[in-house]
């Protein structure tokens, strides 16, 4: 017992003597804790073992000694594995450092499967041990970081703000936990350029673990300040902290590396671009000195950033070298890395501005393959607010690869190049909404269990719900966030869980296959016209593609272009602008965006896909004669629609028997705002008119004033397949999936169906027409179009969509509305249909104020334009071939012996 006691009390005092060691000088660190290792060999004792091996991987870990890190943890998986309970504090603590480690060396789905298995491993018991718990978090905190090191931003935040809730709340107060998440936090801000939201973090941070001594904390926190203050131009506060940092980490290699990277950016930012490559050699050389035989991914980020500089100065091939080199170390990596796209698009802009053929030729490719790379990429990212943020960021590479194929085609003539340009166009467009639509079809073919549908379905339903409260409460229950958080979770571990055990739901879901342009060109007949724009950082690309021909013209941006087109917008939808220079500058935007391609192209039928700030603008209402004041609908037949590839996609939706249902709400405007309202909503006293007077049309149903409730639409909703909704349509600007249509206010249930809402509803509907103000409009998505109501019906699986682009009036939109279904029950197209009757409104009020285009240019029609029914002149058409056929039969002369 006396001999047991003395070896316990050496191997605390071993202990306490490494740990003044632990983050300061690792080898005495190592020193104490093998000391330890061998008493616990002596006394054959697995759990001091095991216990020494733990503190020896720590110290590891914090110094980045990986070769030692490495020899640590297969002797302890030896040890932990060997035994029978596999969910012990031990084993969570293995997956732990096993996580850490494959992290370190950039192996990012290891060290995700280990984080996520110590987090199965947790919901798996009923007790929940203090180790446990905070192994939990620590790896809700690593998976936050792999998220945002793959571009997951909106995952990433999530995790971090679940572990900040849940650390506020216990009892104990772990103030060092805290402030990690805030550091991580403030990380992910910065990516997304919330720098004064990330530095009210970090300075709380940097002031505890400053205070407290926990140096690499510390440093890190340093670091972040500092390129925070650099990206806002505070070039001497940047210094203050970074220097700040020099003197906390002195040797420390991996601290060295770092602090060249911010040095050198800081610089960048302040246009010492001399000086900020000076610092990326420092850094590039340190890593070649100090982790040769280590992947190490500042190096990659060294490699691009010089490249940039040097694209500054001037020296473009020498960019290229290091580009390439950045790109060498990107695809390196085990596991497909987002940030290489950034690298993609930093080669395939340099090669564009040498302006030679041999340069534009590589630099297609160059955009052909980061375009493979981002599709077999695109699955994993499972939040739709991070694909958008990822298509956005890839934005640039196609303008790249479209630039390439018309400096090509100019200069040979080759229209080979037309079709490349076009390829890349489309591929980037409506990414998320034809994957919503290709995982409708997919659930339908693959043989799901039902069971598994309705869960999802439920969980959809439920964080909608959940997501709606916490959008439009002041005050929040308490461990909502929570419930959300955890529901979030279950979702995406079922769809992973689908993907995963039904390939076929999987391979559906994620065709990438877009439309060609000879595709495109097969499904036109000869009297229809198709116009892709593609809206870049420097230039306006349209591609003109009718039945035989095809043609490619560039607009330059500008300032005052982009001017321009927010100012048309803006007298559009002003019924009190000056028709005169409304005129001017609307003929002035059609000779530059549509006069050249329509002088060589005259075919009747136009299907645009309009892209960018295009979409604020109804092309129907561009002047193409200002004299005469003559618009182009008048002469041509005007659709849209996103994509080729959603056009055909929507073209291939069955058409439906032509039932209706119509909803005309009542508003009183003295019922005050109750926190779902954005506004007070006024009467529509001409919406109960416009239901009554399409329903001498189509049959069908209408739920009028008290009647039109939310409640009566989604209980009826799914039986008809044409849809009108005379009521509010309300933009949300701050947050546009929480814009809505209102329905007739009933104190018991909702009345507003929100873009979010829409995406858990399943139509289909032939037509959903949404006579409301700014049904069209939302915010603009690069490659998306607009975050609409209206795009949220065709996530719903409408064919088409009928909407608006600004307030439009209630009287003219009844008047509109009548004819146009009017029109569309003679058996005539959707796009003609609305067409005839703009027309017909222009003659009934040429000599009237009406006439100005506010009051009838802003309704659009969307998506598949083929008649709602046949036409009910089918008769006459048959009877007059009949005729014909005897008139070439019997002849002239025997036809009037015949009628006599």
């Amino acid at each position: 017992m006396w001999s047991q006691q003395l070896t316990l009390s050496k191997i605390d005092s071993l202990n306490e003597k490494a740990e003044q060691f632990y983050y300061y000088e690792k080898d005495s660190a190592y020193f104490y804790f093998d000391q330890v290792k061998e008493i616990a060999k002596t006394i054959n004792s697995d759990s001091i073992l095991i216990e020494s091996l733990f503190n020896s991987t720590g110290v590891s870990s914090y110094h980045y000694d990986l070769s030692r890190m490495s020899a640590n943890l297969s002797q302890l998986d030896s040890l932990i594995s060997g035994t029978t309970i596999l969910n012990t504090d031990n084993s969570n603590i293995l997956l732990y450092y096993q996580g850490d480690y494959h992290l370190k060396l950039l192996e990012y789905s290891k060290s995700r499967t280990a984080f996520e298995k110590i987090i199965k491993n947790y919901n798996s018991v009923n007790t929940k041990s203090e180790t446990r718990t905070s192994l939990a978090s620590a790896a809700y905190s690593f998976l936050g970081k792999l998220y945002m090191i793959e571009g997951k931003y909106d995952d990433a935040k999530s995790l971090y703000r679940k572990n900040i809730r849940d650390i506020q709340k216990s009892e104990n107060v772990d103030l060092e936990a805290l402030t990690g998440n805030y550091n991580l936090l403030a990380e992910v801000l910065i990516k997304e350029k919330q720098y004064k939201e990330a530095n009210t973090y970090l300075l709380k941070a940097y002031a505890y673990n400053k205070k407290e001594k926990n140096t690499n904390s510390a440093i890190s926190n340093a670091f972040h300040i500092a390129e925070n203050y650099g990206y806002q131009l505070q070039k001497d506060s940047a210094l203050l902290f970074l220097n700040d940092s020099k003197k906390l980490f002195q040797n420390k290699p991996i601290f060295q590396v770092k602090y060249h990277l911010k040095k050198a950016i800081i610089h960048k930012n302040n246009w010492e671009y001399e000086i900020a490559i000076i610092e990326i050699d420092s850094a590039i050389n340190s890593i070649k000195y100090n982790f040769e035989k280590q992947k190490n991914s500042d190096l990659e980020i060294a490699y691009n950033e010089k490249g940039l500089l040097q694209n500054l100065l001037g020296f473009h091939e020498k960019a290229l070298v290091n580009f390439d080199l950045a790109l060498k170390t990107s695809l390196d990596k085990m596991d497909k890395d987002p940030n290489a796209l950034k690298l993609f698009k930093n080669k395939a802009t340099t090669l564009n501005l040498n302006s030679d053929n041999e340069s534009y030729l590589k630099a297609t490719a160059v955009a052909n393959q980061a375009t493979t790379f981002l599709n077999q990429i695109k699955p994993s990212f499972k939040n739709s607010t991070d694909k958008l943020f990822l298509i956005e960021n890839a934005y640039p590479i196609f303008e790249s690869g479209i630039a390439s194929s018309q400096n090509l085609y100019k200069s040979t003539n080759n229209d080979i190049y037309i079709d490349e340009a076009f390829e890349f166009s489309e591929n980037s467009k409506s990414a998320l909404l034809l994957e919503a639509l290709l995982s409708s079809k997919a659930t339908e073919f693959a043989k799901i269990p039902k069971k598994i549908l309705s869960r999802e379905t439920q969980l959809k339903a439920e964080i909608t719900h959940i997501e709606k409260q916490i959008a439009v409460s002041e005050n929040l229950e308490e461990g909502i966030e929570d419930q959300l958080f955890n529901l979030r979770q279950e979702l995406r571990n079922m769809v992973v869980d689908i993907e995963t055990n039904h390939p076929a739901y999987y391979d559906l879901k994620y065709n990438n296959k877009i439309k060609t342009l000879p595709e495109v060109q097969d499904n036109l007949s000869k009297n229809e016209l198709f116009i892709s724009y593609f809206y870049g950082n420097q230039n306006i690309y349209s591609i003109a593609i009718s039945k035989n021909e095809k043609s490619f013209h560039t607009i330059e941006i500008t300032d005052e272009l982009e001017e321009h087109i927010s100012d048309l917008h803006a007298m559009l939808s002003n019924p009190k602008s000056k028709s005169d220079s409304l005129s001017k500058w609307s003929h002035k935007l059609y000779q530059k965006l549509l006069g050249p391609i329509l002088e060589s192209h005259p075919q009747e039928r136009i299907i645009l896909a309009p892209d960018g700030l295009l979409n604020y603008i109804p092309f129907g209402s561009l002047v193409t004669n200002e004299r005469e004041r003559h618009y182009l609908i008048e002469d041509r037949t005007i659709s849209y629609v996103n994509s080729a590839t959603l056009w055909s996609q929507l073209n291939g939706k069955e058409q439906n028997s032509a039932n209706l249902l119509a909803f005309a709400p009542n508003f009183d405007i003295n019922i005050p705002s109750d926190g779902t309202r954005s506004q007070v909503l006024g009467n529509l006293p001409h919406n109960r008119n416009e239901v009554q007077q399409i329903l001498t049309s189509f049959t069908g149903k209408s739920f009028i004033n008290d009647q039109a409730t939310l409640q009566n639409f989604t209980a009826t909703l799914s039986d008809y397949s044409v849809l009108h909704l005379a009521t509010h349509a309300v933009f949300n600007d701050k947050n546009p999936e929480y814009s809505y249509l209102a329905f007739t206010p009933k104190s018991e249930s909702d009345d507003l169906l929100f873009v979010k809402d829409l995406y858990n509803l399943t139509l289909n509907a032939s037509l959903v027409t949404l006579s409301g103000c700014e049904s069209g409009i939302g915010e603009l998505k690069r490659g998306e179009g607009f975050l609409s109501l209206a795009r949220g019906f065709f996530y719903s699986g409408a064919a088409s969509i009928s909407s608006t682009l600004w307030k439009v009036n209630d009287n003219s939109s009844s008047e509109l509305m009548g004819e146009f279904y009017e029109n569309l029950a003679d058996g005539k197209p959707k796009d003609a249909s609305l067409r005839e009757a703009k027309l017909s409104f222009l003659k009934k009020n040429k000599e009237n104020g009406l006439v100005h285009p506010y009051y009838w240019s802003g309704y659009i029609i969307q998506g598949n334009t083929e008649p709602l029914v046949t036409s009910t002149n089918w008769q006459w058409y048959l009877y007059g071939g009949i005729i014909f056929v005897f008139f070439i039969f019997l002849g002239r002369k025997k036809l009037i012996q015949l009628f006599k």
